[in-house]
């Protein structure tokens, strides 16, 4: 691959220089014993940089784009090590006028990042910053956690903060880490993502450092499959304690083992941020059953300001109880504008989804919603809920539906369709009916609920593992060809259906390169839907 080859690949120069008529040089240096060349706009204050090895590969090229202000390095799973970060490092070192950094480094061979981390000192006007260094092998790992302590504390001016350390450092390098950030006074924004890092025992102690953060608004904490159970909800429960009370805050604890009582705990600990605004949790595959989803309701319930909130509840055994209890506390929520709620995965049936959608429906207009509510076998009656819920709230701006495995059937399918159609403001959604029984009818009502929906400018619908014949799949195709003027993006996933190999290549064929649509087909033995 030459270089003009990986510049249209990537959608950089090519695009800016059809879209703006301007004229780029091309210069080329030796540095390192790598070849470097950039493109540089004449009048444009944009300049792609691509360092790589004589052979042209693009595995080893190091990229990062920068403006006036700006660092960009997009270079995760390129199977970097510690030669090109030093030509990075040396771009830090050139750039202090730099005020946002986004240094997206994770799953490469770089076995040490202390130059790095020191080239930061240079840019004392950075105010935005993501790091992110995960899966990869470092040494001397404790060393390496001091120099990033070091060089974070030096970024005084720093406000927002994402940090991605992902299956990296021990319990004491972390703090040391974290350590840093107690020097950063007016750091109000952080993120950090500690996935698949092991945080059993006192590894979330760790985390205490955060609690010095005075001026902090906004915490999200990616703790997936950290090995956290009922134990180690409790350190968390004090850092909630102690932090600042928060605008903003994100919990992700998909696949831990919290069960009942880390439910219980870190429910404690939510009520000491019961004045949040924006919140969110991840609680997939945790067990908390009914009783940890009747405790951590009963506090979400009191969050009275609350105007967002993503609550995650999949494959948790909640059952009725725990759905009326979701329900109850979405009675509450008087001044919500976004709802995200996931309580998909058999998880209870018809009264539980009556409890969750008949609160929606009760609740002020909504601006955006998402339910994810599939495998809980709701049928038709619930298809038919969820349109009553759907002409409730008629303003949505966005409108994301996962009815996976649900068996509402063709007449489902149209209750559904019918709530898409009411809606007035739509400019984005998703809709997924894969396994639900429908036949040509249902998704073909799908699809004119796509057709008439008034302004939404991105539409993903899946109506996958559903018996729908040749002349069905065409007929949508037909309807859904007549919504690409208004639409940006139509994403359409029709796999395992009824259609036949003759069919699919007709559909491939007319529509497999229109611009803005994106299409999923195959085709499976007939004896499938025998």
């Amino acid at each position: 691959m030459n270089l003009d080859e990986f510049i249209k690949n990537q959608n950089i120069c090519k695009k800016k220089k059809s879209k703006h008529k301007r004229d780029y040089h091309l210069f080329s240096t030796t540095q390192c014993g790598f070849q470097q060349e950039f493109y540089q706009p004449t009048i444009l204050n944009y300049i792609l940089i691509v360092l790589l090895k004589s052979n042209m590969k693009l595995k080893e090229m190091v990229l990062f784009i920068y403006s006036q202000s700006e660092i960009i390095m997009q270079n995760n799973g390129l199977n970097l090590q510690n030669l090109q970060l030093s030509s990075l490092s040396k771009v830090l070192s050139q750039n202090p006028q730099t005020t946002k950094l986004d240094a997206q480094l994770s799953i490469n061979q770089i076995t040490d990042f202390r130059d790095f981390f020191a080239s930061f000192e240079y840019l004392n006007n950075l105010n935005e910053l993501s790091l992110f260094i995960g899966h990869n092998p470092i040494l001397n790992e404790q060393q390496q956690a001091q120099s990033l302590n070091q060089a974070l504390a030096k970024l005084t001016k720093l406000n927002t903060l994402n940090l991605g350390l992902e299956s990296l450092f021990n319990y004491q390098s972390r703090e040391i880490i974290l350590k840093g950030l107690t020097n950063i006074s007016g750091l109000t924004s952080l993120r950090i993502s500690l996935i698949n890092c092991d945080l059993s025992g006192d590894g979330l102690k760790s985390l205490y450092p955060l609690t010095e953060l005075r001026n902090l608004q906004f915490l999200e904490l990616l703790l997936v499959g950290s090995k956290l159970k009922e134990e180690e909800m409790k350190h968390l429960q004090t850092i909630l304690h102690k932090l600042p009370k928060l605008n903003k805050l994100n919990l992700n604890l998909y696949a831990n083992k919290i069960q009942i009582d880390g439910a219980v705990t870190l429910s404690g600990g939510l009520f000491q941020q019961r004045q949040l605004k924006e919140f969110g949790i991840d609680l997939y595959f945790n067990n908390i059953t009914a009783n940890g989803t009747e405790s951590l309701m009963g506090v979400v319930g009191t969050m009275e300001n609350l105007t967002s909130l993503n609550l995650g509840l999949e494959f948790n055994y909640i059952t009725n109880d725990g759905g009326r209890q979701v329900g109850k506390a979405l009675e509450q929520l008087k001044n919500l504008k976004d709802l995200s709620i996931n309580v998909a995965s058999k998880n209870f049936g018809w009264d539980g989804y009556e409890s969750v959608v008949s609160a929606i429906e009760k609740l002020p207009p909504l601006e955006n919603l998402e339910l994810i509510i599939g495998v809980n076998k709701c049928g038709l009656e619930g298809a038919e809920l969820l349109k009553q819920t759907l002409f409730k709230h008629d303003k949505l701006k966005s409108l994301k539906i996962n009815f996976l495995e649900n068996y509402v059937g063709d007449a489902g399918a149209t209750f559904i369709a019918e709530g898409i159609q009411y809606q007035k403001n739509l400019q984005q959604l998703s809709v997924n009916m894969n396994f639900n029984s429908l036949s040509d009818r249902g998704a073909l009502e799908l699809a004119r609920a796509v057709k008439n929906a008034k302004s939404p400018k991105i539409v993903d619908l899946r109506v996958s593992q559903n018996q729908i014949t040749d002349k069905g799949i065409k007929d949508i195709f037909l309807l859904l060809e007549q919504s690409l003027p208004k639409v940006d993006q139509l994403e359409v996933e029709l796999l395992n259906t009824a259609l036949t190999n003759a069919t699919r290549d007709d559909i491939e064929l007319k529509y497999g390169k229109v611009e803005k649509l994106q299409i999923k087909l195959n085709t499976i033995p007939p004896s499938n839907w025998e």
